[in-house]
């Protein structure tokens, strides 16, 4: 295995098992943080993090971005007989939660516990599945009180346990949130490979917050950043399952390369931006895939907006399942968004950052 590959999984690992739903991404930010220690970092007030160059120089402001959070639930209330009531953050879909695990983290005792979803048998009438908002999640306490001595309590985060597993075929992995610490390892190691070589613009890395909420963290990390371009990192849903496009439509199929998103119904991407981002993957051989969505959203919808308008573009690698305990990814995915976001910071001068916008 490569030098580069070792890299990729051991980030992907990492950021992958890091406890972080919406508004609780610290494990995931001081994972960041360590990474790029060699950067002067800037924090937001709702936790984000820029990492800029340590010397600034003339030419056009660059974004490259991901969100730390992923999707989860937060301790709502607690029964008398132990048991935990959750509320969701995020969009969970209906039917895949029934007898999971969970990890529970209590802000109070700074300890993890393992839960399950409780789940009837099929036999006792358990084959309707029960919603994210009505979960009942068993810790193994025997009462209320039981449950407070352990130090959780309401407002306390909850994430999926969803190990980081090597698959049958080379290169597949299994995880929990690879929406989005798939986005956040291709942030890191694009980062790094930039750093060791001169580009023609300010690099300015963003690590983001509370995505999964409502894209809310990507408006203030854009004031305390101040854009003129914004690349987008994702870990977006997969179409290539039988059944879910037609034969030979799928715009996210593992192992297809990066996908090159130009809409989704948040956010249209900068036609001249996505030009240029197909004409660079195609001059540098990188395997790409172009997506028109007609679902979905990402922080492009808050960066795109901030102050006079910012062109934007969505580069992601595609995972199966996700929003669920485990989503996989193709390995050479993420390797060729690494690529291409390097070669498009590249090919961004100042020039070329004014002819996206200049329109009169």
């Amino acid at each position: 295995m490569s030098k580069r590959s070792s890299e990729a999984l051991r980030l992907l690992e990492d950021y992958t098992q890091a406890h972080g739903t919406s508004g609780h991404e610290d494990a995931v930010r001081a994972i960041f943080v360590r990474e790029l220690r060699g950067r002067t970092l800037q924090a937001d007030g709702l936790g984000g993090v820029l990492a800029s160059p340590s010397k600034e120089k003339q030419g056009p402001r660059v974004v490259l971005t991901a969100h730390m959070d992923e999707i989860g639930f937060l301790v709502q209330a607690v029964t008398s007989d132990g048991f935990l009531r959750l509320t969701p953050v995020g969009g969970w879909p209906d039917g895949v939660l029934a007898a999971q695990r969970l990890r529970i983290w209590s802000r109070s005792a700074q300890k993890e516990f393992i839960g399950i979803v409780a789940a009837l048998p099929p036999h006792q009438g358990g084959a309707q599945a029960a919603s994210a908002d009505k979960v009942l999640v068993d810790i193994g306490a025997r009462s209320a009180e039981s449950v407070a001595r352990l130090g959780i309590r309401p407002g306390d985060p909850v994430v999926p346990e969803g190990p980081f597993t090597a698959l049958a075929e080379p290169g597949l992995y299994s995880a929990k949130a690879f929406d989005n610490r798939v986005g956040m390892a291709a942030l890191t190691l694009a980062t790094h490979e930039l750093d060791a070589s001169a580009t023609p613009c300010n690099l300015l890395a963003v690590a983001t917050v509370q995505e999964e909420v409502g894209c809310r963290g990507a408006v203030v990390a854009a004031r305390l950043a101040k854009p003129d371009v914004v690349i987008v990192l994702e870990g977006p849903p997969a179409d290539d399952l039988p059944g879910l496009a037609p034969h030979g439509e799928a715009q996210g199929a593992l192992g297809g390369g990066v996908q090159v998103r130009a809409y989704d119904p948040t956010a249209i991407m900068n036609p001249r931006l996505v030009d240029l981002t197909l004409a660079v993957a195609a001059e540098k051989g990188i395997p790409c895939q172009l997506a028109v969505r007609r679902t979905g959203g990402t922080d492009a919808r808050s960066f795109q907006a901030h102050e006079l308008g910012v062109p934007v573009i969505v580069l992601g690698v595609p995972a199966r399942y996700i929003h669920t305990h485990n989503a996989v990814i193709d390995l050479a995915d993420l390797q060729a968004c690494v690529d291409l976001s390097v070669a498009l910071v590249r090919r961004l001068d100042a020039k070329t950052v004014k002819s996206l916008t200049q329109v009169l």
